[in-house]
């Protein structure tokens, strides 16, 4: 499995700033559309045909609607966007609402089609070719999920915008193939305050939570706020997590 975290900075200068969450699998699958429809050429875009959003907080879903008009065609194929039932109704009543952004799902019903949505609720499995995608219950200030991809070769967890949830270990736990785990921390720990009511991760949570998983696999550090990304690796260095890899934005991984 080859999984990218997309870049979101345009300023080649800093590639290590993330603004907004992708991470694209395989080069046909997406989790989440914070950065899909900005980075990549329209090629790279056309190979995607299904998306996963975990909630629809913009970081999470900014690049969605330009992703969908870059990759249209007329046709009856079209993108597959999958999520919590909340954000799909987000999505039809706050982005595509002809004020916005042209009613996309109403002309998908009237002509060839620009998306189609499909409800995912925690538990609920996907398979997309050789993958399977199974949703994950996260504890965020909106409904939110974190997604385990699945090939025959092992699973890889996507868990972000979180606070500490104890089911998020039980079920991943419970796996008996995971590879590597992407984990969010937001903001560093003299800002846990903000964390607490905004349901996100500092690093000395970040490191708390990791101490529960009980597989020996690669954790790797994103959503790092970048106001803070200086701040938050100092912080998460002093903790010596083992098997702590810091996400890096362009960069393929593969498990």
């Amino acid at each position: 499995m080859k999984i990218k975290i997309l870049s979101s900075a345009v300023d080649a200068d800093f590639p290590s700033q993330q603004f907004a969450a992708s991470y694209v699998i395989n080069g046909s699958l997406a989790i989440d559309a914070g950065s899909i429809g900005f980075q990549s050429s329209i090629e790279a875009q056309q190979r995607i045909k299904h998306v996963f959003l975990s909630h629809g907080h913009m970081d999470h879903i900014a690049s969605l609607p330009m992703f969908l008009d870059n990759v249209y065609m007329p046709g009856p194929d079209c993108v597959s966007v999958h999520g919590p039932q909340a954000t799909l109704d987000s999505l039809q009543t706050d982005i595509f609402n002809d004020r916005l952004w042209p009613d996309l799902v109403r002309l998908s019903q009237e002509e060839s089609p620009f998306i189609k949505l499909f409800p995912m609720q925690p538990g609920d499995t996907v398979t997309v070719g050789n993958l399977r995608v199974t949703a994950l219950a996260l504890d965020h200030v909106v409904p939110t999920l974190g997604f385990i991809v699945s090939d025959n070769s092992g699973s890889v967890a996507f868990v972000s915008d979180t606070q500490p949830c104890e089911s998020i270990w039980q079920t991943l736990n419970d796996l008996p193939d995971l590879k590597a785990l992407f984990l969010e921390t937001a903001f560093p720990d003299r800002m846990g305050w903000l964390a607490d009511r905004a349901k996100h991760l500092t690093p000395t949570l970040f490191a708390e939570e990791c101490r529960k998983l009980r597989h020996a696999v690669p954790i790797i550090a994103v959503h790092i706020k970048p106001a803070f990304r200086e701040e938050i690796l100092r912080e998460l260095a002093a903790l010596s997590i083992p098997r702590l890899v810091i996400g890096s934005p362009g960069h393929d991984y593969e498990f």
